[in-house]
């Protein structure tokens, strides 16, 4: 029976079915390919981040060396160990570069002036000593280190005892090179991991009796410590997890990151990369992890592809169907033919439509990942590097310029100040629409205390608590960048040097209604709308501190969360700002007042 109706399909029926499957699978086959090639570029863009954040880190590592190198050519040839602390103290290289283990110098002594050397030590640390004992005629000792502190063990230890010391810095003195060294264990890491020593060699006009020598001018060494574990954290501490990866210097493993997958997960891409670094060749293995995987992953292929399945089930039935109606109704079947015909039409314009919102969505995906990788490397590197400068400036010209020249230095600061804070904004204003966090429970009255805390605001300003909820479930991020935003707000533009923020909330329709209200100078009607814009201030920029995107992101923040927000003019000539924000819990009520 079955095989008799399939008989009685024509063969321009099958042909309909097979193209149908053909596009079908044709639509599968494309959208796949284009969803394995975006993943194949994140995948390269992630790695090649790792990479150059890392390659980005050591160089501002050589900067700090380097600066080290002109202090000490300035200075007497004899630089006082107390002299070289202040220089570490001035750099402040725990906190502007972050990974480093300290800075310190090693000075170059031939064995005739091993003597003279020690005396010189010996007058202002009594105990210090070279060590361990070697066999070659000459000697790099560590002389100074800074901070000492945690250092304090590597002081006198001579450079020449180890191979992969004594080679770094012998090539380093006749390259005349920044050089690293192979791994090796630092004597101050009682952990005793993967570290290596960076040098910068020293070159002076001056020997001195004390160390250094007379023929090619070389003093020494300006090096630093690094622990390899502590350098990733430093260097890579804003790198997703999308990507795993280990480091070798040829077979010895210097770090293996910490995320990656331990069961028998299949990377879906995965590279090996070489990378020259200060004399050395590091080999990265990086291969994508599971949430690279997940991140990825699209059901838009499979979709296509059992929808023109169906499609082409339920085109062989209405074949089946008109075979056997064909004769007693052959108008009804022309009718129904037509239908089928501009149903096909409608699903190929929809298809049509779809791949051209797919490729729309995906290029506006790849202009915000271009807009973050512009404005925290293209743009926020040089700037630092700007900053960097001005400050050098400002600390070689101290006391040196004119009156005019200050004011335009300081002005040139604050500039530099507002862009940063404008690039943290937008970067702000653009992730807005990422994923959001998980819900959690926080108590109301503690979490605005805290964010009003955190803000820094000045001593003549306090918050007013006044009937707000206790508990409540919700994204606290989101909620936080919301309150902080409009609390700093408020307190930015106030027209005085004290006032009060009170903050009050309630229960409202299933969501929570939060006010937050001020004392300042308020906002007329017609200009309350306006200040939602982006980039959009009621003062000149120099009058006010800001990047114009505070209230711009209140705005997006809410919209994405489904609440609503306004503005009112309270009694006392202030502003008021109203926000309904969408909960998922709702708990008991805190009645009481309090101001910080």
């Amino acid at each position: 029976m079955k095989s008799k109706l399939f008989r009685s399909l024509e063969w321009y029926h099958w042909a309909v079915v097979v193209l149908s499957l053909a596009l079908t699978l044709s639509a599968w086959h494309i959208t796949r390919t284009q969803a394995y090639e975006k993943s194949e570029a994140l995948f390269k863009f992630q790695s090649g981040q790792v990479i150059d954040l890392l390659v980005e880190r050591m160089a501002k590592y050589e900067e700090a060396l380097r600066a080290g190198v002109a202090m000490l050519k300035v200075m007497p040839p004899e630089m006082s160990r107390a002299e070289w602390k202040e220089f570490a103290a001035t750099l402040n290289v725990e906190e502007r570069f972050p990974g480093i283990n300290g800075i310190g110098v090693i000075h170059f002594v031939p064995s005739s002036k091993k003597a003279a050397f020690l005396a010189w030590q010996r007058s202002s640390m009594p105990n210090f000593v070279i060590f361990p004992a070697h066999d070659k005629n000459e000697f790099w000792p560590i002389s100074y280190i800074e901070p000492r502190q945690t250092n304090f063990k590597a002081v006198g230890l001579d450079m020449a005892h180890e191979q992969n010391r004594y080679n770094a810095a012998t090539k380093a003195r006749d390259e005349r090179s920044a050089q690293i060294t192979g791994p090796i264990n630092l004597v101050q890491d009682d952990q005793q991991t993967p570290g290596f020593l960076f040098y910068v060699p020293w070159y002076t006009d001056e020997i001195p009796s004390t160390y250094g020598d007379e023929s090619s001018k070389l003093a020494g060494l300006v090096y630093a410590p690094f622990i390899v574990n502590k350098l990733m954290g430093g260097a890579l501490s804003n790198v997703n997890d999308l990507i795993n990866f280990t480091i070798r210097d040829q077979n010895t493993l210097l770090f293996e990151d910490v995320g990656r997958d331990t069961d028998k997960y299949q990377p879906m891409f995965a590279e090996t990369r070489e990378v020259g670094m200060y004399g050395r060749i590091w080999t990265f293995e990086l291969e994508t992890s599971r949430a690279f995987a997940e991140q990825v992953e699209t059901v838009e292929p499979t979709v296509i592809l059992v929808t023109g399945i169906v499609i082409d089930i339920l085109l062989i039935t209405l074949f089946l169907t008109l075979s056997q109606t064909k004769q007693r109704a052959t108008q009804l079947a022309q009718k129904a033919t037509r239908r089928l015909n501009e149903r096909r039409t409608e699903l190929e314009l929809a298809k049509a439509e779809l791949i051209k919102q797919n490729e729309e969505l995906i290029e506006a995906n790849k202009e915000l990942d271009r807009f973050a990788f512009v404005a925290s490397h293209d743009l926020k590197a040089p700037l630092r590097g700007i900053a960097q400068l001005s400050e050098w400036i400002e600390d070689e010209t101290q006391g040196t310029l004119s009156e005019d020249a200050e004011k335009y230095l300081k002005l040139l600061k604050s500039r530099i100040l507002r862009l940063e804070r404008l690039l943290n904004a937008l970067l702000q204003y653009s992730r807005v629409d990422k994923k959001g966090q998980p819900f959690e429970s926080i108590d109301f009255p503690d979490f605005v205390s805290e964010l009003f805390s955190l803000n820094a605001h000045p001593q003549g300003f306090a918050l007013q608590l006044q009937e707000n909820v206790q508990e409540v479930t919700t994204d606290k991020e989101a909620l936080g960048r919301v309150l902080g935003n409009v609390m700093n707000n408020a307190v930015k533009h106030h027209h005085r040097d004290s006032g009060v923020i009170t903050v009050t909330s309630q229960w409202l329709n299933g969501a929570l209604e939060i006010q937050i209200a001020d004392d300042g100078p308020g906002i007329p009607v017609k200009y309350q709308g306006r200040v939602f814009e982006l980039f959009h201030t009621l003062k000149p920029r120099d009058e006010v501190e800001g990047s114009g995107l505070g209230l711009a992101i209140v705005k997006k923040i809410i919209e994405k969360m489904g609440g609503s927000y306004r503005l009112e003019t309270n009694l006392s000539g202030g502003l008021t700002f109203v926000i309904v924000w969408p909960i998922s819990e709702k708990s008991e009520v805190y009645s009481g007042e309090g101001a910080l």
